[in-house]
């Protein structure tokens, strides 16, 4: 064999051994290529767009796509040939249509978009959520426990005078701080209730009484440490959420609308109170007797505030200034029919005035106009009216409901055994019965 040819031979069997290289080569950047696409396949198919029907509105501020889990795509299934591929494979369809939100009464406004306002405001609502079965979550609490604090927490704002505003930030403070926890003890009541007065007026008030002043006012059963230690158990709780639309919040809102055509300036006019104050004290008496009473909790504060308002003037007034239907208004509206009537039985109140605060603003002042006894009054006689309803249903069980319901309090012989089992009546809370019993003094 020539020196030539061998030279040939062993060029040509480099080149084959170079191709072969190249070949394994290629192919191992083929595998790493794959590889990182089933990589990235388990990190990024691990969501996809869920399509969901919503009514169609113009102001609709729901979104219509959200993601949603899904499982991870194996590379094969990423790419599909046109015959396998089925529509219904690719989106699930879940009906989330909610009922078209409530019309705005709000004027237009030159300082902001009043559609806008209106939105926030139910949006708000929505936001803070309260549970009707907050003591399921609490066994050693009572409702009634719930509506002594209430009264307390109303003679201790009249004292500081507080507005009505901390007092109903207080309360839903308390509400939801229940709604979220569990196994609150009942000697604990006390200080959940001063603690949320505390964060209430520092929101609302411009100059709130000091944090001694609070811890004075429980007769010792609450520490200064143990208001500021609680505070933050509460705030986290909460999530840090204390700007609800209270119940006061709405009745302004309806009282200003119901009263548009008399305000004078259209352009700054509705940021005042334009409305009568022995008006909206008659209308604040009425809602702080119910939100002494839980069922409270089953309505939301702008059904509240509108029933209310029903109430003390007309359907076709609440109507026209709240923008609810009456088939969402009327379980609120029946609901509150005891205790509009023993609100009425009561009499009128009059708007009270105070030395250091300016007249213009008493009307906004929490003062102590109805007390447990109204309460009691009022819940005698709704349990009256359902009984009645019983009685007169179809419904044989109910009526057997209504044979086996016990007298009143007031026909009973001895109720003794009753109060004992639902007011603070333990040896814990000896300080909160002498300062409900009492009354509040100022230090």
């Amino acid at each position: 064999m020539s020196r030539k040819s061998a030279r040939l031979q062993s060029k040509l069997k480099e080149e084959e051994e170079s191709d072969i290289i190249q070949k394994i080569k290629r192919k191992r950047k083929a595998d790493e290529a794959f590889g990182d696409d089933s990589n990235m396949n388990r990190r990024s198919k691990n969501f996809r767009i869920e399509t969901q029907w919503i009514p169609i509105s113009e102001n609709s501020s729901i979104n219509t796509c959200t993601l949603v889990p899904s499982e991870p795509l194996s590379p094969e299934s990423d790419i599909k040939s046109p015959e396998t591929v089925v529509l219904s494979s690719q989106f699930r369809f879940r009906n989330i249509c909610t009922k078209v939100c409530r019309l705005s009464p709000l004027p237009v406004f030159s300082w902001a978009d009043s559609q806008e306002v209106w939105t926030q405001m139910l949006r708000k609502e929505s936001q803070y959520i309260r549970k009707s079965n907050v003591f399921n979550r609490h066994p050693t609490l009572q409702p009634r426990m719930r509506s002594i604090l209430l009264d307390w927490i109303i003679e201790v704002c009249e004292v500081y005078r507080l507005h009505r505003e901390t007092f109903y930030l207080c309360v839903d403070f308390i509400d939801r701080f229940l709604s979220t926890t569990e196994n609150v003890m009942k000697h604990q009541l006390q200080l959940v209730g001063i603690t949320a007065l505390f964060i209430a007026a520092k929101l609302e008030e411009i100059y709130p009484p000091k944090l001694a002043e609070f811890a004075y006012v429980t007769d010792g059963a609450c520490s200064e440490n143990e208001i500021l230690e609680q505070e933050l158990v509460i705030l986290k709780a909460l999530n840090w959420d204390l700007a609800p639309m209270t119940i006061t919040a709405w009745l302004n809102v309806y009282l200003q609308v119901a009263n548009i055509d008399h305000i004078v300036e259209a352009e700054h006019g509705f940021v005042f109170p334009q409305y009568s104050s022995h008006a909206f004290v008659q209308i604040a008496r009425l809602t702080d007797l119910c939100i002494l009473d839980i069922g409270c909790m089953e309505h939301t504060y702008s059904q509240l505030a509108a029933a209310a308002l029903y109430h003390l003037t007309s359907r076709e007034m609440v109507l026209s200034v709240t923008g609810f239907e009456w088939e969402d208004l009327e379980p609120c509206v029946e609901w509150m029919a005891p205790f509009a009537r023993t609100h009425m039985d009561e009499g009128s109140v009059e708007v009270k005035f105070f030395q250091s605060i300016n007249a213009e603003d008493s009307h906004n002042i929490q003062i102590h106009a109805v007390d447990l006894n109204m309460l009691e009054r009022a819940q005698e006689l709704q349990e009256e009216i359902q009984t009645l309803l019983r009685a007169r249903s179809p419904d044989p069980h109910a009526q057997i409901i209504t044979q086996l319901t016990p007298p009143h309090s007031g026909n009973k012989k001895s109720n003794t055994s009753k109060v004992s089992n639902t007011s603070f009546s333990s040896s814990e809370l000896d300080s909160f019965d002498k300062e409900t019993s009492e009354g509040v003094d100022m230090p």
